[in-house]
């Protein structure tokens, strides 16, 4: 609990979704949160399932060693639940991207307000205004995925749903919980996936886009800043990099998988992770795919020539 001297501070409600293998990420996640958020309390649900008992030991360690003034709690959730949620041969998710579904009741009664936040995050600054964001009306608060104008135009056609609705990013999303219990969203989100799982290519995403689209609120996309690959016209490069991300999303590469030189905040990321309880980790790629990438990079550098794979206006806010 807050001590009485503290109530000025902000209390923060925070849900991340994990299986054991991502762990890490959510940690290193967490920290820099931690880090950037220290004026305020955050309390941490952690959707999972199976989670070993070193895992769990190394988020108390992580409370213990840097002094945060925070909770992590970890909520296991039955798969049970998930049946009718499609994850097809290939994909790069488990069935942890539909735990966010079950928020309204894996969490507390009295939690009517959560933050939730994808593991591949970054953040880089405070989150007190976007946690501040009144989403009284509205079901959930998130970025629209500006990545791709035409895939957008294709994701809405797909699902059949008014372009007036655009298409947000399911990666940062401010919920009101009491809203989705109050109007039952989660038994409208398993309706859904149970009759248009198969037409949902982008999983959780698309359902959640189909379901709540005309119940959401839109926030700057700093709060999801997602894209630094190349290709975008001015007008969408524009509006991407108008303000300093608050938020990093790494959607495409990821500076933990791929080894390329000056990617995206790489480095930022990486002390980060130095100074979590995962500082050793070195990602869940197989060696011959660690051992292709990093070829594929020492050939380019080796000609003297950068990787062609993102954009270089993001070096503006680079330290």
């Amino acid at each position: 609990m807050i001590r009485e001297e503290d109530e000025s501070r902000q209390f923060m409600n925070i849900v991340c979704a994990t299986d054991d293998n991502y762990v890490p990420l959510c940690g290193i996640m967490l920290t820099s949160l931690f880090e950037n958020n220290r004026d305020s309390h955050v309390v941490v649900y952690i959707l999972t399932k199976g989670i070993t008992k070193k895992n769990r030991s190394k988020f108390n360690k992580l409370l213990h060693d840097r002094r945060y003034d925070a909770e992590i709690h970890i909520c296991e959730i039955n798969d049970d639940y998930l049946t009718h949620c499609p994850i097809r041969k290939g994909d790069h998710i488990s069935l942890a991207a539909y735990y966010r579904f079950l928020i309204p009741v894996a969490l507390p009664a009295n939690v009517d307000k959560v933050l939730y936040l994808d593991c591949d995050l970054l953040i880089n600054n405070s989150l007190r205004n976007l946690y501040a964001t009144d989403i009284d009306e509205v079901a959930i608060a998130a970025s629209e995925d500006l990545a791709d104008a035409l895939l957008m135009q294709k994701n809405i056609a797909r699902l059949g749903y008014p372009v007036s609705w655009s298409y947000f990013n399911s990666g940062v999303m401010l919920i009101n919980v009491s809203y989705w219990r109050q109007h039952g969203i989660i038994d409208i989100l398993f309706e859904y996936v149970s009759v248009n799982g198969d037409n949902c290519l982008y999983h959780d995403q698309d359902v959640l886009n189909a379901v709540l689209g005309n119940q959401k609120k839109i926030i700057p996309y700093k709060y999801n800043f997602s894209q630094f690959t190349l290709g975008f016209d001015q007008a969408v490069k524009s509006k991407l990099f108008q303000e300093a991300p608050v938020i990093i999303h790494y959607t495409a590469a990821k500076p933990w998988d791929w080894y390329l030189p000056n990617y995206p905040f790489k480095k930022r990321w990486e002390f980060y992770k130095s100074i979590s309880p995962w500082r050793f980790w070195k990602g869940n790629k197989p060696m011959k795919e660690k051992i292709k990438r990093r070829l594929i990079s020492w050939f380019y550098t080796l000609r003297g020539k950068n990787f062609p794979y993102y954009d270089d206006s993001w070096k503006k806010w680079d330290e």
